[in-house]
């Protein structure tokens, strides 16, 4: 119960009290990906975006929340909880905007401090728009080097599919899903993967932003 409220709460608030229309972008969340896009959160806006998985390894569901905010049109700070403590805390720096290349490749640096284990995430983050798809890359360091490869495509108006694939020098994993923008300012997602093909996991996720 105390995993079901928190979740249905975070359904609810959006429909309750989201943004109204002006003519900002659609939501762009980092839920329920692996990777990063270049992208930050709008100024003067906060994205909540929520999630609630179940992993076959591990007992019961596990419920997380990431909220994101910008201080500047290139600076962003966020932070990760899953309720029992505060996981992460982060900053994400705009390098390059799409527009301004000739690549049309948006880059973003972050970086962000897991505050469980004391570990330092560094990630170099860029994004491709190509006119039936889209692409991201990352490359990070925790311990060791890890790469993210995602590729993706538009169904319809509302509706994106991507598949995506992690590596480092442990760990193989490939992850899925779907996404719904019903409203430009609220994002629904399922997803679900797989772990050296041992251990799967699946999810199901809210997010939405607020002025």
């Amino acid at each position: 119960m105390k995993v079901i409220f928190p979740f249905f709460m975070s359904i609810m608030i959006p429909f309750l009290s989201y943004a109204q229309q002006d003519n900002v972008e659609v939501i762009d969340a980092q839920r329920p990906t692996l990777t990063e896009s270049y992208s930050i959160i709008t100024p003067n806006k906060l994205q909540f975006e929520n999630g609630l998985d179940f992993f076959n390894h591990l007992s019961g569901v596990h419920f997380t929340t990431f909220l994101r905010g910008s201080i500047t049109n290139k600076i962003e700070l966020r932070v990760a909880t899953d309720y029992t403590s505060l996981n992460t805390a982060g900053v994400k720096f705009m390098v390059m905007n799409p527009e301004n290349t000739s690549y049309g490749i948006g880059t973003s640096f972050i970086y962000n401090r897991d505050l469980v284990s004391n570990k330092n995430d560094f990630r170099l983050a860029m994004s491709k728009s190509f006119k039936n798809i889209f692409v991201n890359y990352n490359l990070g360091y925790i311990d060791n080097f890890y790469n993210i490869f995602l590729i993706g495509t538009p169904i319809g108006s509302m509706f994106e599919y991507f598949i995506e694939y992690y590596n480092d020098s442990v760990l193989n994993r490939i992850h899925s899903g779907i996404t719904w923008i019903p409203h430009k300012d609220i994002q629904f997602d399922i997803n679900g993967g797989w772990m050296d093909t041992d251990s799967w996991y699946a999810g199901i996720g809210v997010s939405f932003r607020i002025r």
